[in-house]
């Protein structure tokens, strides 16, 4: 029986929540809910030790290390770092060697060495701004190349990676369509196509990837709002305008299932989940959308693909769906309480 602790962030919560997945009928179990007293904003797991990030809304903003239990999936604090800024994303490169932030409100991403044993250094913090309200920030599968997303300059932006120091060099910018609004990045798992969510107009891009240059090409770019929804395009959200409308277009998260057929999107104004097919030839097309909790910023993928949680930041419930894996699409299998203002979930393998 193969299972997996589920880390949710519950930012109004003020709280970490474990649950555990039997990967193979879908059963969730609540367990532990450990208290932080402050906001969690996102996390990341550690590709190769037992140790999830978690970025705190502190004054100065802090990184939080916390050791997995490998059977029951509690969380024991290890250690606090000094983050450069608020980050709304974290990840760690594939190696993990660096941890990566993005921040939403001071406009850059930062790269902060990890020892070997996932220990967190910061006087190691390097930084790079690739724009107005950078987003997202991940790895190239082969450890050479950063891409970032710049939301509010409609731009993707990329530097090599220095693989000793985690220092980041002269890279590259590439430019979407005006209010489109990238904010989430996933690579297939070849690793030969980088995806953009845009959070204002609901699109999904492809785009190839140069492994000597980083340098990204364009190759379909397709709406993940079904016509049905009746969204009209969204607007930057910082305070520096008036509000949305109540049904613009505000996408937030983006998965890839493990064997790469198949795209999944949210959208929080219609509380609803994307499902995109991608064909053999790479060829993607919106076939269906799911309604979920509500406001859902937060999901992922099991690592057996099984299975797709998913958050409400306003419902504080999770919802488990089995993925068909014939057709992709979402079949609900439950739904669970836990603690408010939930926006992002990790997976941990347990014993």
């Amino acid at each position: 029986m193969t299972r997996f602790a589920v880390h949710v962030a519950c930012a109004d919560g003020q709280s970490i929540d474990t649950f555990q997945l039997d990967a193979q009928s879908g059963r969730l179990d609540p367990g532990q809910s450990v208290p932080l007293g402050v906001k969690v904003q996102c996390l990341a797991m550690h590709p190769r030790h037992r140790l999830l990030y978690a970025a705190l809304a502190t004054t100065p903003p802090t990184v939080r290390s916390l050791a997995v239990d490998g059977s029951t999936g509690d969380l024991t604090p290890r250690g606090d770092a000094e983050l450069i800024a608020g980050m709304a994303y974290l990840g760690v490169d594939p190696s993990g060697s660096s941890l990566l932030g993005a921040s939403y409100t001071d406009h850059l991403v930062s790269v902060m060495s990890l020892d070997d044993d996932g220990g967190m250094r910061p006087a190691t913090a390097s930084s790079a701004a690739p724009g107005k309200h950078a987003h997202a920030i991940i790895s190239s599968p082969d450890g050479r190349f950063v891409y970032a997303t710049a939301l509010g300059d409609d731009l993707i932006a990329w530097w090599p990676v220095d693989s000793v120091t985690g220092a980041l060099g002269d890279g590259g910018q590439l430019a979407t369509p005006a209010g489109s609004g990238p904010r989430h990045l996933r690579f297939s798992p070849s690793g030969d196509m980088l995806y953009a969510l845009h959070e204002l107009s609901g699109e999904i891009a492809a785009y190839t990837r140069d492994p000597e240059t980083g340098a990204l090409t364009e190759q379909q770019r397709i709406s993940s709002i079904a016509p049905s929804l009746d969204l009209v395009p969204g607007r930057v959200r910082d305070g520096t305008g008036p509000d949305p409308a109540a049904n613009a277009v505000w996408c937030a998260e983006l998965q890839v299932s493990p064997d790469g057929r198949f795209l999944y999107s949210t959208e929080r104004s219609s509380s609803t989940i994307a499902v995109v097919a991608v064909a053999p030839d790479g060829g993607l097309s919106l076939i269906d959308t799911t309604a979920t909790q509500a406001q859902p910023r937060g999901m992922n993928i099991d690592p057996t693909g099984g299975f797709l949680l998913a958050v409400g930041e306003v419902s504080d419930q999770l919802t488990v769906y089995r993925i068909d894996p014939q057709s992709g699409r979402l079949q609900e299998h439950g739904s669970y309480v836990c603690s408010s203002g939930p926006r992002w979930i990790e997976f941990s393998l347990l014993d």
